[in-house]
């Protein structure tokens, strides 16, 4: 079982950052929790990690960080110099959705940031104090849907699930085609690892993609422990294929509302693969 959360939080002493701020989410939750440290950074290698966070949002839901979106491809080119700082104060959001073994550890969290929490951030001391705590309910998820619509809010980044199927020693290369099987890859092999290859071939053929899919996604450049890195945001309608089994749309229902709670593709952990998906 799994949760979706989001947080507000009021940050009344400013920062000044040039650096994803999934990263300062990360940091906030630790020191709020240390026990969290070893969840996110633990020498156990977890895969995928029980718990996602996303990068700050601001009032409008939408990711607040350092980058430069693509809008003309023949244009494209990694920037040449570090971007410009942004200064974070005020009220920003996150979301937190993790597996429900870790409810006391994140009861702990919450704890703390009601209460208050300082902290260093870099060269800066931070305050910052919860003001929202808000769980979100999937439970009006659509059981019967003809399309779906996934917009992509941090930069995301996605797994090949090829990999897993040729059964390859496999070097991890990320993937960018928005393509259902790449987006949803790490959703079904947490939740239907035993069927897995069955449900990445039931994505591929059961998803169709709109035209205009090639209109409404980005290439974005965000910056990342000094360096410019490319992920995909954006907006994506996938139409499902006329007479699938009961069963499968089952199948997908519960693969979309696990994306929408626990994100896509690979760096969840770090902010990384925040997604809407709707259904109608």
């Amino acid at each position: 079982m799994y949760k979706l959360v989001k947080i507000k939080v009021n940050i009344p002493t400013p920062f000044i950052t040039n650096d994803y701020t999934g990263k300062f989410v990360k940091t906030v939750l630790i020191n709020a929790n240390p026990d969290l440290q070893e969840v996110f950074e633990g020498k156990k290698k977890v895969q995928p990690k029980p718990m996602r966070v996303t990068s700050l949002l601001d009032e409008n839901n939408e990711a607040v960080y350092p980058k430069h979106i693509v809008n003309r491809f023949e244009m494209d080119h990694k920037p040449n110099l570090p971007p410009k700082p942004i200064t974070i104060k005020g009220k920003f959001s996150f979301y937190l959705g993790y597996d429900m073994s870790l409810e006391p550890e994140v009861s702990k969290v919450m704890t703390s940031l009601f209460s208050g929490l300082q902290m260093k951030y870099g060269e800066f001391n931070v305050e910052l104090k919860a003001i929202e705590y808000n769980q979100v309910e999937f439970d009006n998820f659509p059981s019967e849907f003809s399309q779906i619509k996934v917009k992509l809010i941090t930069p995301s980044m996605f797994k090949d699930p090829f990999e897993k199927l040729a059964d390859l020693d496999r070097v991890k290369y990320r993937r960018y085609l928005p393509f259902p099987a790449f987006i949803f890859s790490t959703n079904v092999f947490e939740i239907f690892r035993e069927t897995y290859k069955r449900n990445i071939i039931r994505l591929s053929y059961g998803l169709l993609e709109s035209h205009n899919n090639l209109n409404t996604v980005r290439k974005v450049w965000y910056y990342y422990d000094g360096k410019w890195l490319p992920g995909v945001v954006g907006y994506l309608k996938f139409f499902v294929r006329k007479g699938l089994r009961k069963e499968v749309m089952n199948i997908f229902r519960e693969i979309f509302i696990h994306a929408n709670i626990m994100g896509v593709g690979t760096g969840r952990a770090a902010g990384f693969g925040f997604a809407e998906i709707t259904a109608k």
